[in-house]
Protein backbone atom coordinates (compact mmCIF):
# COMPACT_ATOMS: atom_id res chain seq x y z
CA UNK A 1 0.00 0.00 0.00
CA UNK A 2 1.56 3.50 -0.81
CA UNK A 3 1.41 6.15 1.50
CA UNK A 4 -0.86 9.17 0.69
CA UNK A 5 1.63 11.34 0.78
CA UNK A 6 5.70 11.00 -0.05
CA UNK A 7 7.97 10.58 2.44
CA UNK A 8 11.12 12.87 2.75
CA UNK A 9 14.14 11.69 0.31
CA UNK A 10 17.84 12.59 1.81
CA UNK A 11 21.33 12.12 -0.28
CA UNK A 12 24.19 11.77 1.40
CA UNK A 13 27.75 11.61 -0.30
CA UNK A 14 30.24 12.54 2.47
CA UNK A 15 29.29 12.16 5.71
CA UNK A 16 31.88 14.41 6.56
CA UNK A 17 30.79 17.73 4.61
CA UNK A 18 27.13 17.97 5.39
CA UNK A 19 26.64 20.53 2.84
CA UNK A 20 26.71 18.16 0.40
CA UNK A 21 23.62 16.95 1.39
CA UNK A 22 21.22 16.96 -1.15
CA UNK A 23 23.08 18.20 -3.77
CA UNK A 24 22.03 16.08 -6.46
CA UNK A 25 18.76 17.88 -6.19
CA UNK A 26 17.96 20.96 -8.06
CA UNK A 27 18.45 24.74 -6.67
CA UNK A 28 15.72 25.80 -4.84
CA UNK A 29 16.35 29.30 -5.07
CA UNK A 30 19.55 31.45 -6.71
CA UNK A 31 22.87 32.04 -5.21
CA UNK A 32 22.30 35.71 -4.63
CA UNK A 33 19.13 34.35 -2.80
CA UNK A 34 20.63 32.07 -0.36
CA UNK A 35 20.25 33.10 3.31
CA UNK A 36 22.94 34.74 5.27
CA UNK A 37 24.89 32.21 6.77
CA UNK A 38 24.78 31.45 10.84
CA UNK A 39 28.51 32.97 11.56
CA UNK A 40 27.15 36.36 10.07
CA UNK A 41 24.03 36.16 12.21
CA UNK A 42 26.02 35.29 15.22
CA UNK A 43 28.49 38.59 14.77
CA UNK A 44 25.28 40.67 13.91
CA UNK A 45 23.77 38.79 17.55
CA UNK A 46 27.01 39.43 19.33
CA UNK A 47 25.12 41.18 22.27
CA UNK A 48 23.52 37.54 23.16
CA UNK A 49 26.20 36.26 25.29
CA UNK A 50 25.42 32.55 25.89
CA UNK A 51 27.36 31.21 22.86
CA UNK A 52 24.74 28.22 22.30
CA UNK A 53 21.77 30.76 22.34
CA UNK A 54 23.56 32.58 19.69
CA UNK A 55 24.18 29.77 17.89
CA UNK A 56 20.76 28.98 17.45
CA UNK A 57 19.27 32.23 17.61
CA UNK A 58 21.74 32.77 13.97
CA UNK A 59 20.67 29.06 12.70
CA UNK A 60 16.63 30.46 13.38
CA UNK A 61 17.21 33.71 11.97
CA UNK A 62 19.18 31.90 8.98
CA UNK A 63 15.39 29.56 8.57
CA UNK A 64 13.59 32.88 8.56
CA UNK A 65 15.63 34.41 5.84
CA UNK A 66 15.39 31.47 3.80
CA UNK A 67 11.16 31.34 4.02
CA UNK A 68 10.97 35.04 3.38
CA UNK A 69 12.84 34.48 0.36
CA UNK A 70 10.87 31.73 -0.25
CA UNK A 71 7.71 33.18 -0.14
CA UNK A 72 9.18 36.46 -2.23
CA UNK A 73 10.33 34.01 -5.16
CA UNK A 74 7.62 31.35 -5.37
CA UNK A 75 4.04 31.63 -5.90
CA UNK A 76 1.90 31.02 -2.56
CA UNK A 77 -1.42 31.71 -2.22
CA UNK A 78 -4.30 30.66 0.18
CA UNK A 79 -3.72 27.96 2.82
CA UNK A 80 -0.15 27.35 1.99
CA UNK A 81 0.71 31.42 1.96
CA UNK A 82 -1.07 31.29 5.94
CA UNK A 83 0.82 28.21 6.89
CA UNK A 84 4.11 29.60 5.84
CA UNK A 85 3.27 32.92 7.62
CA UNK A 86 2.70 30.41 10.62
CA UNK A 87 6.13 29.27 10.46
CA UNK A 88 7.34 32.30 10.39
CA UNK A 89 5.55 33.75 13.33
CA UNK A 90 6.65 30.92 15.26
CA UNK A 91 10.07 31.14 14.31
CA UNK A 92 10.00 34.92 15.18
CA UNK A 93 8.33 34.10 18.43
CA UNK A 94 11.50 31.53 19.40
CA UNK A 95 14.18 34.06 18.69
CA UNK A 96 12.24 36.86 20.78
CA UNK A 97 11.85 34.21 23.59
CA UNK A 98 15.55 32.94 23.47
CA UNK A 99 16.98 36.59 23.19
CA UNK A 100 15.40 38.12 26.44
CA UNK A 101 15.71 34.44 28.19
CA UNK A 102 19.82 35.06 27.34
CA UNK A 103 19.18 39.02 27.87
CA UNK A 104 17.76 39.06 31.35
CA UNK A 105 20.12 36.64 32.39
CA UNK A 106 22.94 39.36 31.84
CA UNK A 107 21.20 42.05 33.44
CA UNK A 108 20.65 39.76 36.12
CA UNK A 109 23.82 38.60 36.55
CA UNK A 110 25.86 42.13 35.75
CA UNK A 111 23.46 44.61 38.35
CA UNK A 112 22.79 40.83 40.71
CA UNK A 113 19.07 41.71 40.64
CA UNK A 114 17.79 38.37 42.21
CA UNK A 115 15.96 38.28 39.44
CA UNK A 116 13.67 34.98 39.07
CA UNK A 117 13.84 34.24 34.99
CA UNK A 118 10.98 31.85 34.35
CA UNK A 119 11.50 30.39 30.82
CA UNK A 120 7.90 30.90 30.45
CA UNK A 121 7.35 34.31 27.43
CA UNK A 122 5.08 36.15 29.07
CA UNK A 123 7.37 36.46 32.89
CA UNK A 124 10.18 36.87 29.99
CA UNK A 125 8.28 39.52 28.24
CA UNK A 126 7.53 41.42 31.88
CA UNK A 127 10.92 41.27 33.29
CA UNK A 128 12.35 42.57 30.07
CA UNK A 129 9.57 45.43 30.77
CA UNK A 130 10.18 45.76 34.45
CA UNK A 131 14.13 45.99 33.63
CA UNK A 132 14.14 48.70 30.97
CA UNK A 133 15.03 46.04 28.24
CA UNK A 134 12.28 47.06 26.08
CA UNK A 135 9.57 49.85 26.03
CA UNK A 136 5.68 49.44 26.71
CA UNK A 137 4.93 49.38 22.61
CA UNK A 138 7.25 46.38 22.16
CA UNK A 139 5.51 44.53 25.06
CA UNK A 140 2.57 44.94 23.71
CA UNK A 141 3.88 43.58 20.45
CA UNK A 142 5.61 40.47 21.96
CA UNK A 143 2.48 39.62 24.20
CA UNK A 144 0.45 39.88 20.89
CA UNK A 145 3.05 37.56 19.26
CA UNK A 146 2.83 35.37 21.99
CA UNK A 147 -0.84 34.90 21.46
CA UNK A 148 -0.67 34.31 17.95
CA UNK A 149 2.39 31.55 19.01
CA UNK A 150 0.00 29.75 21.25
CA UNK A 151 -2.50 28.93 18.45
CA UNK A 152 -0.10 26.30 16.72
CA UNK A 153 -2.50 23.34 18.00
CA UNK A 154 -5.04 23.02 15.71
CA UNK A 155 -7.77 22.10 17.71
CA UNK A 156 -9.69 25.63 17.83
CA UNK A 157 -12.95 25.06 15.67
CA UNK A 158 -13.14 28.71 15.49
CA UNK A 159 -9.87 29.36 14.33
CA UNK A 160 -9.36 29.06 10.78
CA UNK A 161 -5.90 27.88 9.43
CA UNK A 162 -5.79 28.52 5.99
CA UNK A 163 -6.93 32.70 6.41
CA UNK A 164 -5.41 32.75 10.49
CA UNK A 165 -2.12 33.94 9.52
CA UNK A 166 -1.41 37.03 7.59
CA UNK A 167 1.59 38.69 5.54
CA UNK A 168 1.07 41.56 7.63
CA UNK A 169 1.48 40.03 10.93
CA UNK A 170 4.81 38.66 9.85
CA UNK A 171 6.16 41.92 8.23
CA UNK A 172 5.02 43.81 11.43
CA UNK A 173 6.80 41.07 13.55
CA UNK A 174 9.77 41.21 11.34
CA UNK A 175 10.44 45.13 11.58
CA UNK A 176 9.52 44.55 15.22
CA UNK A 177 12.62 42.22 15.09
CA UNK A 178 14.88 44.65 13.63
CA UNK A 179 13.93 47.50 16.04
CA UNK A 180 14.41 45.03 19.15
CA UNK A 181 18.47 43.39 17.35
CA UNK A 182 19.30 47.08 17.00
CA UNK A 183 18.08 48.84 20.89
CA UNK A 184 19.97 45.68 22.48
CA UNK A 185 22.92 46.40 19.91
CA UNK A 186 23.01 49.65 22.01
CA UNK A 187 22.14 48.52 25.67
CA UNK A 188 25.10 45.94 25.53
CA UNK A 189 27.79 46.93 24.09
Amino acid sequence: MKNSMDLLVKTTKNKEKKKEDNSDKKELLSVGRHPKSAVQYREEWSFIAYEPARDNISYQLQYLEFMINLYNDYKMYLTIESLHCKNMLITLASIFESALFDLLYQVNEEKGLGLDIREDFVSLIELSFKNGLIDGNMKYSLHELRKVRNFVHISSLEHQEYQAYTIEQVNLYLILLNNFQKRMEEKFK
